[in-house]
């Protein structure tokens, strides 16, 4: 499953929400759009604070920042610490600004009338559709409070939107996963929202979300079983049976196949929400498949479950003095074929399948200072797709038949046929990466719908989108993580939404980080001995090189290791890890 914390997503609008919440602020002419979910349907009882009698204005403001984290009924919990006359001009639609580290500062005071100043530091702005876009900066905002019948309460004129304190925040809302089908296949992939879910079912939020597609960021990616006509009749209902009762308007017209579909963005969705089956889907009335009326269950669309692990009957592989080893216990294995017998492999992708395919850059023996990128079956004849004076590691994507790389400078793709061979190579699109700098690391994620890269020494993320003409381009990029030290040398994807990346610092170089906005977490450190030459991973381990060799750090019982083990056949060399 996921690994110990869940992480990250368009900085420019934190940035212009930063730049309108800096000092005093006026009421926009227009409203944001509305906040998520269906909230009135269902509505929570949220553990937050209610102004108490005789409160100090200081306390007022902070408790206000908790209680803005109930969204319920145009957050009726916040507005009971505003005047009447804030209450009314407050626009609270639009995005929500998470706040930590605050500090309220009172600059004049009176009887009757605080001026004071909110200081806090940014960590993510929630958007209205649940999206949580990463952010690090300090804001400044002015407020006044007056004396109203001998209670304080906020008069000045708000931001638009809401701001939250981190902590309340954390408590009220939790991370949620829709699932989208990828455009040019039924792999189901994670699209991360947050919704509010303190003491209520969160059922009708997320199918209300399903039904509204895909975020912006993912569009270009993924697709819809629902169309456009599709929307929920009623609330979710439970079933005294068991399980929960689904509703829909205007999808009478899908074949039976979209519907299958359909019926997995739910069943998955719901399933890894923790939300229980069986899932009685319903068409007006009707259920959506005759076969299923007594509810689906997650075993009726396992073939689409989209956490389900790949299964591999290869071990750790590692590229030691140029050659492709298996790690086999205490002993390096050459692989069979040509890279186990070559002595300039410099890096190596291996796909998760017992017909496992390969791609590997092999350099030329010397003076030629070309590489070369060689493609094909694990322990096979290899042919040569590409060469050039810079390769970066291949990338394989979860079909095997689909290889990227970037060849000096240009990200490429290479489609291959059923014996293996490549096609020849289509460019993709990169330009938001290939314009920040040079681009060292390509890595696709592995339902293929994201990217993660090394730009001058920075992890980016993004889309890799396909437009109308069916050409791949990398679209909606920005950093991995903000606010971090030191150069990234090596990023890997563990999932489908996780992330590891190594960076050249003394202090926590291994990091892991997650698509759904929250901050990047250093993971262990101890007994590893910088500088970090490399990381790769997969949900169950994380493998890196240091100056001493390949080390481990696994997960037992959904539990990590307390320190990285050492990969004993690897120690004092300078061995790098590939995990197929």
């Amino acid at each position: 499953m996921s690994a110990p914390s869940r992480w990250l997503a368009p900085l420019a609008l934190v940035l212009a929400l930063a730049a309108v919440l800096t000092g005093c602020v006026s009421i926009p002419d227009s409203s944001s759009p509305q906040p998520i979910g269906t909230l009135e349907r269902r509505t929570p009882t949220a553990s937050v604070p209610s102004p108490r009698a005789g409160m100090d204005p200081e306390s007022l403001i902070r408790d206000f920042l908790k209680a803005s984290a109930n969204p319920t009924s145009g957050h009726l919990a916040a507005r009971q610490y505003l005047t009447r006359e804030a209450s009314d001009r407050w626009d609270d639609r639009g995005s929500a600004m998470i706040l930590e580290q605050i500090s309220v500062l009172g600059d004049a005071r009176t009887d009757t009338m605080l001026s004071a100043r909110i200081i806090a530091e940014t960590t993510g702005a929630l958007q209205p559709n649940g999206e949580l876009v990463p952010s690090a900066g300090r804001i400044e905002i002015a407020v006044t409070v007056e004396n109203v019948n001998g209670q304080w309460r906020i008069s000045s004129p708000l931001p638009s939107g809401t701001l939250i304190d981190r902590t309340q925040f954390t408590t009220s809302y939790r991370a949620r996963s829709l699932y989208f089908p990828a455009r040019a296949s039924d792999r189901l992939v994670p699209d991360p929202r947050w919704v509010f879910v303190s003491s209520g079912d969160h059922s009708d939020q997320l199918v209300d979300l399903l039904v509204s597609g895909p975020s912006s960021d993912l569009a270009g990616a993924v697709r819809s079983a629902f169309p456009d006509t599709a929307a929920l009749r009623g609330s979710i209902t439970d079933v005294a049976s068991g399980g929960v009762r689904i509703q829909f308007t205007g999808i009478s017209s899908l074949s039976e196949r979209d519907r299958t579909l359909l019926a997995a963005q739910i069943v998955w969705t719901l399933t890894y929400a923790d939300i229980g089956g069986p899932y009685l889907i319903e068409s007006d009335g009707s259920p959506l498949i005759d076969r299923y009326a007594s509810g689906w269950r997650s075993g009726d669309v396992e073939s689409l479950d989209p956490e389900a692990d790949a299964t591999t009957s290869l071990d750790l592989h590692a590229i030691r003095d140029g050659s492709l080893v298996v790690v086999d216990g205490d002993t390096l294995r050459p692989i069979p074929g040509p890279l186990g017998s070559a002595t300039t492999v410099r890096s190596a992708d291996i796909s998760t399948d017992s017909s496992a395919r390969i791609a590997a850059v092999v350099a030329a023996p010397l003076p030629d200072p070309r590489l070369t990128l060689q493609i094909g079956l694990y322990g096979g004849p290899l042919v040569t797709a590409a060469t050039g004076l810079s390769i970066t590691r291949p990338s394989l994507a979860a079909d095997r038949m689909t290889v990227w790389a970037v060849v000096d400078g240009q990200v490429l793709r290479w489609a291959r046929d059923a014996t293996g061979a490549p096609q020849a190579p289509a460019r993709v699109d990169a330009g938001p990466l290939t314009s920040r700098g040079v681009l060292t690391e390509f890595r696709v994620s592995p339902d293929g719908a994201r990217i993660a890269a090394i730009v001058d020494g920075t992890a980016l993320v993004g889309t890799l989108s396909t437009d109308a003409e069916g050409s791949e381009l990398v679209s909606s990029v920005r950093e991995a993580a903000v606010g971090l030290s030191g150069r990234t040398v090596s990023v890997d994807w563990i999932s489908a939404d996780s992330l590891v990346i190594a960076r050249d610092v003394a202090d926590t170089p291994i990091l892991q980080v997650n698509i759904d906005g929250t901050p990047a977490v250093g993971l262990l450190s101890g007994n590893l001995t910088p500088p970090v030459r490399a990381v790769v991973g997969d949900k169950s381990n994380i493998y890196v090189a240091d100056s001493r060799g390949i080390l481990r750090l696994g997960r037992t019982n959904g539990e990590p290791d307390q320190y990285w083990n050492e990969v004993g056949a690897t120690m004092g060399s300078a061995a790098i890890p590939v995990l197929p």
